[in-house]
């Protein structure tokens, strides 16, 4: 019995934790920069926006990328700190969640370090 009620209780805190997630993306965020494996920064001027939901959609939630061009993708939240994302019809990519807040978000992706900030 104890161990049902372990395990139901860590289900709820894993749902939970993803619907933070979805919920601190929501929202328009500046791509101001990168810090590439080489040590180079590479500054951006796009913009990424993110549409919350409901945790129990399976097949992921919209965002764009306004930049030169407008990039529609999909992302979904499958771990506590992994965001996978879909860019148009490219292969999917994991999003390493370094650290999070209300203005700020920074993921690892294979390439380097990338720097998000909230708009107002």
């Amino acid at each position: 019995m104890r161990t049902v009620l372990f395990i139901t209780s860590l289900f709820v805190l894993f749902s939970c934790a993803k619907q933070r997630m979805i919920n601190r993306l929501e929202g328009r965020w500046n791509y101001s920069k990168m810090l590439k494996n080489n040590g180079e920064y590479v500054y951006h001027s796009e913009v990424y926006e993110f549409t919350g939901g409901d945790k129990d959609n399976d097949a992921g939630f919209p965002f764009v990328i306004y930049g030169q061009d407008t990039i529609q993708g999909v992302y979904r939240i499958t771990k506590k700190n992994v965001i996978k994302v879909t860019e148009g019809s490219e292969t999917e990519i994991d999003w390493l969640v370094e650290d999070i807040d209300n203005n700020s978000l920074v993921f690892r992706v294979a390439e380097g370090v990338v720097f998000l900030d909230k708009q107002q």
